[in-house]
C-alpha cells in the first residue's frame, strides 16, 4: 500500500500541533467499520508528520463498494488490531489538538460509532475533540465541486494516491494550509472566527443513532380485510411532504430556512409530522428523496439494521455522495441543529405573504 509519510511518530514533545488531519476508510456504510486511518500533523502552517495505521473492522466483514474504492481487502485486516487499541495508541498523540477532515461529519461519526461499540465510557474518555470541515474552509477559495480530489486539483494539490487514508490526510491538511493562508490569518483559530461559516465543533456532540429493540416479525398483526386504516394505522402510515401545508399568513424571507428544499430521514425526539410542520411554517420546501438540489437532510435516529443496529439510511448514503462530489451546497443538520435553524428566524425583517412560497413534495 503506498505510503505518504513524511516524519517517524511521535513529534517531540515540546513541538506546537497547530492542527492534526485525519481521514479514515471504512469496510461497509456503518461508520463503526472503520478499517485504515491516516492522520497529518501540521507545525507552522506546514505539514511535518504523518502515519497511517490499518484497523480490523468489525468481524473483518466488507461490503464490495468499500473495497472498490480504497482497495483493503479482508486479507489486509485479518490481523490488524481493533479501532480501540489503534485509538488507544493515538489518543496520546492528539490530545488536545483539533482534528481536521474533509467531510468532517463522516470521520468523526466513525469516531464516535466506533467507540461507542465499547460503551459509552470509552466516548466520554476518547472522544475529547474538537473538528472543523474542510470543505466548509475552502467554501470561498474554491469554486464548483468541493470533493477531496476538486479541491486539491483546484489548489495545486498533490494527491497521487487518493483514498489512501494518510495521503488523503496530508491533502485535507494542505487544503485547511491554504485556506488559512488565502485569507492572511496566523493559524486555524483565527480562520475560523473571521470565518462564521465554519463551525468549530465537538465529537462528543455529534447525533448518533441508538439501537432499539427489534420487533419480531411474527408479532406484526396481519392486517387484511380492512375497510379503512384504523387509528394506529393512520397514525403510522406514510407522510408526504404535500400533505404538510403553512399554519401561517406570512413568512419571515430572511430565515435560514425559507426556500430551502429540506428531507428528513430518521426518527427525532418528537413526531415526524410535526417537525415537518415546522419547517413548513417557516416557508421550507420539503421533498421525500435526495438529490444535488436539496439544502439540507435532518438526519435523525436510524435503526435499520440486524437485531436493532443503528445504522445509515440510503438517504443519507445518497446525501453523502452528494458532498463528496462537491456538486451541491447540502449540508447534513443533526435534531439539535435543525431545531437550532427553526428559531433562527428575525421577527425585525420583512415577511411574505403565504401564497408567495413554495411547499411541495415533488
Amino acid at each position: 500500500m503506498d505510503q505518504c509519510s513524511l516524519q517517524a511518530l511521535p513529534l517531540p514533545a515540546n513541538e506546537h500541533v497547530d492542527f492534526v488531519a485525519i481521514d479514515f476508510e471504512t469496510a461497509s456504510g456503518n461508520p463503526n467499520s472503520a478499517c485504515s486511518v491516516g492522520l497529518a500533523f501540521v507545525v507552522g502552517l506546514e505539514v511535518v508528520a504523518t502515519t497511517h495505521r490499518l484497523i480490523k473492522p468489525p468481524g473483518n466483514k466488507y461490503e464490495w463498494g468499500n473495497v472498490r474504492v480504497h482497495g483493503i481487502r479482508p486479507r489486509d485486516t485479518v490481523n490488524a488490531p481493533d479501532f480501540l487499541t489503534v485509538w488507544q495508541e493515538l489518543h496520546p498523540m492528539l490530545v488536545g489538538k483539533a482534528l481536521i477532515a474533509h467531510n468532517a461529519r463522516f470521520d468523526m461519526s466513525v469516531i464516535k460509532a466506533s467507540l461507542a461499540a465499547y460503551g459509552d465510557s470509552y466516548v466520554q474518555q476518547y472522544a475529547d475533540f474538537k473538528y472543523v470541515d474542510s470543505i466548509a474552509m475552502a467554501r470561498d477559495l474554491v469554486p464548483g465541486r468541493k470533493n477531496l480530489a476538486a479541491c486539491s486539483e483546484c489548489l495545486g494539490i498533490d494527491l497521487e494516491h487518493h483514498h489512501n487514508a494518510e495521503c488523503d490526510a496530508v491533502a485535507c491538511a494542505e487544503i485547511a494550509i491554504a485556506c488559512i493562508k488565502a485569507n492572511h490569518c496566523l493559524n486555524l483559530g483565527e480562520f475560523c472566527f473571521s470565518q462564521p461559516h465554519v463551525r468549530i465543533q465537538e465529537v462528543a456532540d455529534l447525533a448518533l443513532p441508538t439501537p432499539r429493540p427489534k420487533v419480531p416479525k411474527t408479532t406484526q398483526p396481519r392486517r387484511t380485510h380492512a375497510v379503512g386504516p384504523g387509528p394506529a394505522l393512520a397514525q403510522n402510515r406514510h407522510i408526504k411532504p404535500r400533505d404538510i401545508q403553512p399554519q401561517v399568513s406570512t413568512f419571515d424571507t430572511s430565515h435560514p430556512l425559507y426556500q430551502k428544499s429540506l428531507v428528513f430521514t430518521g426518527e427525532l425526539s418528537i413526531d415526524r409530522k410535526e417537525a415537518m410542520q415546522r419547517a413548513v411554517n417557516v416557508g421550507a420546501v420539503l421533498r421525500s428523496s435526495v438529490s444535488r438540489r436539496t439544502d439540507f437532510l435532518v438526519v435523525g435516529h436510524q435503526y435499520d439494521g440486524p437485531d436493532g443496529q443503528a445504522t445509515i439510511s440510503n438517504k443519507e448514503e445518497k446525501a453523502r455522495a452528494i458532498l463528496a462530489e462537491g456538486k451541491s451546497k447540502l449540508r447534513l443538520l443533526d435534531e439539535t441543529e435543525f431545531f437550532h435553524l427553526l428559531q433562527s428566524a428575525a421577527p425585525s425583517r420583512a415577511a411574505r405573504p403565504m401564497a408567495m412560497a413554495k411547499v411541495s413534495g415533488k
